[in-house]
């Protein structure tokens, strides 16, 4: 009756002006991007006359003859007043209120808050800051845009992995990678590694949100406080990204498509300078037996050396080369160019989005396909996206929002294996960067005439004599990883408003994905890596399932005219199945041909590649309640009560349940207490927040498992016998998740007419009950087991500053970010008696948790000293070591921070991102190799005729015994080759420690908005052209002069391994171009 009175009254009303009226049309667009806007809010000035844009951002609205002013309003938009005069069209460019955009954000379970009323602190990216760039994956685009995040490369290699951490490192055995949420839903970010580190997989291994096209993200939101990602369990322990893609959102869209497409071009980052005075030998000689290093004779004493292939060991790899005389003696000088063995890789990626629907409905589809091609010869990427999304309106009170999406992504590389640069890589296993930095650079590998890298039978061929090097450029030709996925993922919500104050929401997700890796190795690589050199292939096939249903229950209410109620509560049940086989072949039959088939061995193990078992199926389910009840007073009062109770299938009955709560606040003092808000301060708000999570451990260590092997032995008459093993590790049934609290508290700041912005945070989070590897007796059966030990804290401080110096009438702006991250991750307590325990590496050498130190401590081994810490020198003139091994070095950096200029006027954008690090020790085999090599440019000025000291002090006798009790200035002399070779790189890990404080480019771009105006009779809405680079220059203020070392690498894969250069590729250098069109 009311909707019906209020009709007939409009009604009557427009019938007595109509005489009076005028109709005005046009049409609204948003500036940034010249796309229409659907849903604006146009009204008549001073009266309540008014109506809204239509999906295609058009108008019509009746006015009064003369004197109407239209206002233009619309969420994240500024209003907007025109005075129409005698116009019958207006056409209106709303520009983005960057103050409204940040008022409300999503949160834990896609909820979405007005940021006063948030009691933690949340940071996020919009879709312009992730589009238009080179790079193809969205975490590396990240890097250094929030604070508290930190992201670190696996290697330049295009295509692998990074290491996402935020807040610091909680736990020592489990995964310290954050949650990632697509349009609500788990989204799996797994590396799933081909083998374990010590056989190069964690080095190759891609991320699976490689798998997501940055193209088609409308904004990535990142919960880091557990405050902020308590509902989501456990699973929110790390930190929570939630990414919002464009099929995903709600947003109205009008119809209208969208093309980008971006060319670029991938280089290798940086080479070492290369000394051109001294070729390959030893001891300043260079003879038959002496074809390593880069400590032979000057260039000027020798015209011509006689051809390492005559000297090749191997017998077959040798005979084809002695009747050919260009064999027998080659010029000895300079003649290798790193450079021209690597590429330029080409990177192409196309994009194309339609969207449409009416003010019921929205559609939108994207495709996109991106190829890329890295430095590295047989390094490629190859990705196809596919998304579709809609959200409808299907009546008053019912609305369903889904988005399903598709990727295949194709990735290969040579093998990335991890190496000293004292021999071969780990394993065995070879790796294409292992030796190549430090080859002598008087023999070419580019020159493959003098120096083939085959033999007629496909074998590889180099100067070593026994070919225990292989050969870099056999290598990118014979040796392939590959890492095929198909993934299907889907997000279907759907919401039915009971009334104004109780809504019903069923939300179901999946993502699945099949992932097929495979190793291959041709025969002939070396005759030491056995069995390898017989060729060898690796096949594993990887499905992994993820099933979540949540249904909540949604209440608003205003309790009192002063107090009010948002609440919600739900339900959540997640399937997790993961399962994968394979299988592992040697003794290649026909080179060439990767079929195992075509292998006359085959296995169940993964064989040279670390002997894992292929077979594994981990299943869990997890069901939770969870509930969240924000009230507010006065809308500047917020108090938020959460949490959430889980029950888990991988712990036993009794230990498979916890709670977590929370509880945040905020006051909005501005709202608060009127006389502070002016002109200087615009918004002040305080925050503070108490939030618990768990960690639990991998499915099945709670009990000890039999693993059968049905072809266990074969008597005489080839009769089976099966046998069943027990695991070494001791299940234990009283295992509990580690628990996990943290408190945080910061402020909120605008100041000068919100020119200047400002978010302070402090956090203290500490995890108890740590789950921890230990020992137990041998003659028991096992070798160890999971207890409940000890405690580890993380205590940081987070900044973000955003500011615009600059705003000039003419269009002239200059806008600042600063964003700061300093966290201490610190070791309190393993438990009685525990003295230390490995996170990551190797035992001799890799990350420690070691009870009132830093997290990730390195030990490895190190100089013996006398009381007084100077180095002991053995009678052979080297350093002894100390028979034990130390500490190294702390990997975490004191402090990351970043600066973004940017800098704007009448549609030219240029914008250029700092990223500065402070601090943190790295063991890095890249300098100290090239060092002990005698490779670098500084070699050329050092005397290599002069004999050299050992800094340190020698043993010596000091009393009428003879006993050796005492010790004297060391002056015992050594040859150049042997100071730089034996005594300081290669050895004694700690010489091989630098610090990793560095400085970088992160990201220059230079853009240009085409005006309106010069579209106006073209088909197009919009157009811009951006120019851009990323990583564009580097220096490492700890790295040797002329190395050119970038320590932003994670060579230990992207878990918990910290502080390590194991050689596995120097970083990329990425220019491009992009072209965005809107239709």
């Amino acid at each position: 009756m009311r909707k019906f009175l209020l009709t007939f009254l409009s009604f009557v009303f427009a019938l007595t002006v109509y005489a009076q009226d005028r109709t005005v049309t046009g049409k609204v667009t948003a500036s940034e991007d010249g796309s229409s806007l659907p849903g604006v809010n146009v009204l008549v000035k001073g009266t309540t006359t008014g109506t809204v844009t239509d999906a295609n951002g058009e108008y019509r609205i009746s006015v009064p003859s003369s004197g109407a002013v239209l206002v233009f309003s619309f969420i994240g938009y500024a209003s907007q007043e025109v005075e129409l005069g005698n116009r019958s069209t207006v056409d209106v460019v709303l520009a983005a209120d960057v103050q409204q955009l940040t008022e409300v954000v999503v949160t834990g379970q896609g909820f979405a808050k007005e940021k006063k009323a948030l009691g933690y602190a949340v940071a996020g990216v919009g879709s312009e800051a992730i589009a238009a760039r080179p790079v193809n994956d969205i975490g590396r685009i990240l890097m250094g845009k929030i604070p508290g995040v930190t992201i670190n490369p696996t290697g330049g290699t295009a295509g692998t992995g990074s290491q996402i951490n935020i807040r610091g490192y909680s736990t020592i055995t489990g995964n310290t990678q954050p949650l990632w949420v697509v349009d609500g839903v788990p989204f799996s970010g797994a590396t799933n590694d081909a083998s374990g580190f010590t056989t190069g997989g964690t080095a190759t291994a891609t991320s699976r949100f490689l798998d997501l096209d940055p193209n088609a993200i409308e904004s990535v939101n990142v919960l880091k406080g557990l405050a902020a990602t308590v509902l989501y369990g456990d699973q929110g322990r790390n930190g929570v990204i939630v990414v919002t893609t464009k099929s995903g959102s709600k947003k109205k869209r009008a119809t209208e498509i969208n093309i980008q497409q971006t060319i670029g071009m991938n280089e290798i980052a940086s080479l070492p300078d290369v000394q051109q005075n001294y070729g390959n030998g030893f001891q300043q000689l260079t003879n038959t037996s002496q074809f390593f290093s880069n400590w032979g004779a000057n260039y000027r004493e020798i015209d011509s050396v006689g051809h390492p292939y005559q000297w090749l060991g191997d017998l077959t790899r040798r005979d084809p080369f002695l009747a050919n005389t260009a064999y027998k003696r080659i010029p000895y000088r300079y003649s290798l160019n790193l450079n021209d063995f690597f590429r330029r890789g080409v990177v192409s990626n196309s994009s194309v989005s339609v969207s449409g629907g009416t003010d019921k409905m929205g559609v939108t589809g994207t495709l996109g396909y991106t190829t890329e091609e890295g430095y590295a010869p047989g390094n490629d990427l190859e990705r196809i996206n596919v998304s579709i999304g809609f959200n409808a309106s299907l009546s008053d009170r019912l609305s369903i929002n889904s988005s399903l999406m598709y990727s295949h992504t194709d990735f290969a590389t040579p093998p990335l294996n991890g190496a000293t640069g004292g021999g071969g890589a780990f394993g065995n296993v070879p790796s294409l960067y292992a030796n190549f930095l430090y080859s002598p650079p008087n023999y070419n590998i580019n020159d493959t005439e003098l120096f083939p890298f085959e033999t007629p039978d496909k074998r590889m061929v180099w100067y070593r004599p026994g070919s225990d090097i292989p050969n870099a450029r056999w290598l990118a030709k014979y040796t392939r990883e590959t890492d095929v996925t198909d993934r299907f993922f889907n997000s279907t919500s759907i919401n039915y408003d009971i009334n104004d104050n109780l809504s019903l929401t069923y939300r179901v997700g999946l993502d699945f994905y099949t992932q097929r890796q495979n190793r291959e190795f041709n025969r002939g690589v070396s005759p030491t890596l056995v069995p390898l050199d017989n060729g060898a292939l690796q096949t594993q096939t990887i499905s992994n399932t993820i099933w979540n249903h949540d249904f909540i229950v949604g209440y608003n209410k205003k309790i009192t005219s002063d107090i009010g109620l948002s609440a919600r509560a739900g339900f959540n049940a997640r399937y997790d199945k993961f399962e994968r086989d394979g299988l592992y072949s040697e003794q290649q039959i026909v080179p060439g041909l990767m079929r195992h088939s075509n292998f006359q061995v085959s296995s169940s193990r993964s064989g040279a590649f670390g002997g894992r078992v292929f077979q594994r199926l981990d299943e869990s389910q997890r069901y939770g309640l969870y509930g969240d009840f924000q009230f507010d007073y006065k809308n500047f009062i917020f108090l938020n009560l959460a949490g959430r109770n889980d029950w888990v299938s991988f712990l036993e009955e009794g230990n498979n349940t916890l709670f977590y709560p929370s509880v945040s606040s905020s006051v909005d003092l501005t709202e608060a207490f009127s006389s502070i808000k002016s002109k200087t301060i615009n918004f002040l708000k305080l925050r503070v927040g108490y939030g618990t999570s768990a960690g639990y451990p991998a499915p099945y260590n709670t009990r000890t498992v039999i693993a059968p092997n049905s072809r266990g032995f074969v008597d005489a008459s080839s009769a089976v016998f099966a046998e069943h093993t027990i695991s070494n590790g001791l299940g234990n049934p009283g295992l509990r998740g580690e628990l996990i609290g943290e408190v945080e508290a910061g402020f909120e700041a605008k100041m000068f007419n919100n020119r200047l912005g400002l978010d302070f945070t402090v956090y203290n989070r500490a995890t108890r009950d740590l789950i921890t590897d230990a020992s137990v007796d041998p003659a028991t059966g096992f070798t160890g087991t999971l207890l409940n030990l000890g405690k580890v804290t993380n205590k940081g401080i987070e900044i973000a500053v955003n500011g615009t110096p600059l705003k000039l009438s003419n269009g002239l702006q200059w806008d600042v970010i600063w964003n700061f991250t300093a966290v201490r991750p610190e070791v309190v307590t393993l438990g009685e008696g525990i003295l230390e325990t490995p996170i990551a590496g190797f035992s001799d050498l890799g990350n420690f948790a070691v009870p009132g130190r830093p997290m990730n401590i390195i030990k490895g081994t190190r100089i013996a000293r006398d009381p007084n810490g100077n180095p002991i020198v053995g009678a052979d003139g080297f350093h002894e070591l100390d028979p034990l091994i130390g500490e190294l070095g702390d990997p975490n950096p004191y402090f990351l921070t970043t600066l973004i200029n940017t800098i704007s006027f009448k549609g030219i954008t240029f914008s250029v991102q700092i990223d500065y690090r402070k601090g943190g020790k790295m063991y890095a085999s890249t300098p100290s190799a090239l060092l002990a090599r005698g490779v670098l440019a500084s070699e050329s000025v050092l005397n290599r005729d002069l004999a050299f000291i050992a800094p340190g002090v020698k043993r010596v006798d000091t009393d009428a015994d003879g006993v050796v009790d005492g010790f004297a200035p060391n002056d015992i002399t050594l040859t150049a080759a042997d100071y730089g070779f034996n005594l300081q790189f290669f050895g004694r890990n700690d010489n091989a420690m630098f610090d990793a404080t560095n400085i970088r480019i992160r990201e220059i771009s230079l853009g240009y908005q085409l005006p309106r105006q010069i579209l106006a009779k073209t088909p197009f809405k919009a157009a811009s052209f951006t120019l851009n680079a990323n990583n564009l220059w580097f220096f490492a203020f700890g790295a040797p002069k002329y190395v050119n070392w970038d320590p932003e690498v994670a060579s230990l894969g992207v878990n918990s391994g910290l502080g390590f250069d194991y050689l596995t590729g120097p970083s990329m250098r990425r220019y491009g171009a992009v072209l965005r069109l809107t239709f």
